[in-house]
């Protein structure tokens, strides 16, 4: 709990960008869009993703993904070009990406929010 959560009220869920510390690219209603740098042999700091996110790698790198505790969840290698959608069945996903190579890894985060669907108007003939 936040130091300035009143007692009794639950504190705000952070955003996976805030976080990260770093800033949104995209910021509408229904897309959330960041940038990650992981430089060799770094890591990003632990995050919960509520939403299901496409995540575009644009410089890869052999990366770990762990838990809050430090538990492995994966570990793999990302490639240039490679995008990957985490679906509603990850979520939610409190982790760390930790880079294992000498490589820089960067990728970029779609974050994609609940859609109402369009509703079609129909002629009142």
């Amino acid at each position: 709990m936040c130091a300035d959560t009143p007692p009794g009220t639950r504190a705000p869920h952070r955003e996976p960008w805030e976080d990260l510390r770093t800033d949104l690219l995209v910021d509408e209603e229904r897309v959330k869009c960041w940038v990650e740098t992981v430089p060799p042999g770094g890591q990003r700091p632990v995050h919960t993703h509520r939403n299901p996110w496409i995540t575009v790698v644009l410089s890869g790198a052999r990366v770990e993904s762990l838990d809050e505790h430090g538990r492995r969840i994966k570990v793999g290698t990302l490639e240039r070009g490679q995008v990957v959608h985490n679906g509603p069945d990850v979520l939610p996903l409190r982790h760390f990406v930790r880079n294992l190579s000498h490589q820089t890894l960067v990728m970029v985060a779609v974050e994609l929010r609940e859609a109402r669907p369009a509703v079609e108007k129909r002629d009142s003939k």
